[in-house]
């Protein structure tokens, strides 16, 4: 799906069913699949101090939120994303030139390192600094090293 080969979960399970599992499924067994996918919620980050936001991290959110970074045009809430796929200056020796990377998802991004779509950034601070050398996940270059720690806690928040 990140290479939007399959429009939808939904036509992806039914793909997968057949070209990977190699089986011709009856009807209820993909929509079991559909169903169980979307009962699926995340889980909350451990970052949260009693299921709320750290001072830090609250200064992340307006961080986020705010023009200074342009974040949340790209990942805007409830999904933290917008869906559309961009050239982030991260392509690689085996991506094309033309190669447009999706705009993941940043709920529960504390537990999906490694980051970018090579997975070349072990941490959200790299993703935000040395992998973003011209802004273009989103406008950082100017920020503090304070600010950048805040930043990070409130997307480890997520």
């Amino acid at each position: 799906m990140s290479l939007r080969v399959r429009n939808d979960a939904a036509t992806a399970v039914r793909a997968g069913l057949h070209h990977i599992l190699f089986a011709d499924a009856l009807p209820e067994v993909p929509e079991a699949l559909d169903a169980y996918l979307q009962s699926l919620r995340p889980i909350p980050s451990p970052r949260r101090v009693n299921g709320h936001l750290s001072a830090s991290a609250k200064r992340g959110q307006r961080l986020f939120f705010s023009a200074r970074t342009g974040c949340a045009d790209c990942h805007p809430p409830p999904l933290f994303t917008d869906l559309a796929a961009y050239d982030v200056g991260t392509a690689g020796d085996y991506d094309r030139p033309s190669d447009r990377f999706d705009t993941p998802t940043l709920v529960e991004l504390w537990r999906t390192a490694p980051y970018l779509h090579h997975g070349s950034a072990a941490t959200l601070r790299e993703v935000l600094t040395t992998k973003n050398p011209n802004d273009r996940h989103g406008t950082t270059s100017h920020l503090t090293p304070r600010e950048i720690d805040d930043l990070v806690e409130y997307l480890s928040s997520l």
